[in-house]
């Protein structure tokens, strides 16, 4: 899979098609607390007849060059410029839980490139529980075993939940904690309404960490905000309903100019 150079480390990605123009509209996938680039598998195979799909892999996540980080700040720096080594100039950012807080904060900055944002299973507000937090410093195993249920909806999918189980399960327990750390501080409910780009809101039903009333608040706080609700769907609507997913977000991009 590519990786590409940036600060002297190497960041992972893959992208859709492989020889992409860095001209033409771009999705660049952020994904959530210890994910990967397979969080959006779906999207890569789904989405490429309507836009060039990019999942990156944050620093320490997946073949990215380790460490990672604890401040949204410091990962949407590296998001940034892993976007400026691409050379893409037409970009939609479309980030999960962490990602979506690393995408609000980017597009609350402002680039030339940014085009659009799409916020997903996410908040103004990210609180996480203060017990889990101190779950993974002192029975690291024990909370890694949870993130499975907490990210899906109350009856999942038995094959999807074995396996993100087994995923989180490997997982290193401090660079959860250093990503759930970095939600737990971020806050832009004072600022969300600066948002004046567009914005797609999309969020699972039976969401157990982000409540839809989250992203509501989203909606009724960026003007002209779309705001999508999935049945069937918990934290990880893209793994969980990926047809819907795909389906709304292909909406979204139909409607940009």
């Amino acid at each position: 899979m590519p990786e590409v150079l940036v600060r002297g480390r190497k960041l992972g990605y893959e992208a859709r098609p492989k020889d992409f123009d860095p001209s033409a509209r771009t999705v660049v996938f952020i994904h959530g607390s210890g994910g990967d680039r397979e969080d959006w598998r779906a999207q890569l195979g789904g989405l490429s007849d309507v836009a060039t799909i990019v999942a990156l892999e944050l620093p320490g996540h997946g073949t990215s060059d380790p460490p990672g980080e604890t401040a949204i700040d410091a990962y949407a720096r590296w998001t940034c410029d892993f976007i400026d080594a691409l050379g893409l100039r037409k970009v939609v950012l479309v980030g999960c839980s962490l990602g979506s807080a690393i995408a609000q904060w980017i597009a609350l900055e402002g680039k030339p490139w940014l085009e659009a944002l799409g916020i997903v299973g996410g908040g103004a507000r990210l609180r996480v529980n203060a017990d889990f937090l101190n779950g993974l410093k002192t029975v690291p195993g024990k909370a890694l075993e949870l993130l499975a249920d907490f990210a899906l909806r109350f009856e999942p999918d038995p094959a999807i939940y074995s396996a993100l189980n087994e995923k989180f399960k490997k997982t290193s327990a401090e660079l959860v904690l250093g990503d759930l750390s970095a939600c737990d501080r971020f806050d832009v409910i004072s600022r969300i309404a600066e948002v004046r780009i567009p914005t797609w809101v999309i969020v699972g039903e039976e969401d157990k960490l982000t409540p839809p009333k989250y992203s509501q608040f989203l909606k009724d706080k960026i003007a002209g905000a779309r705001l999508d609700v999935i049945p069937a769907a918990g934290h990880l609507v893209m793994i969980e309903q990926p047809a819907e997913f795909n389906r709304c977000l292909k909406e979204f991009l139909s409607q940009l100019v």
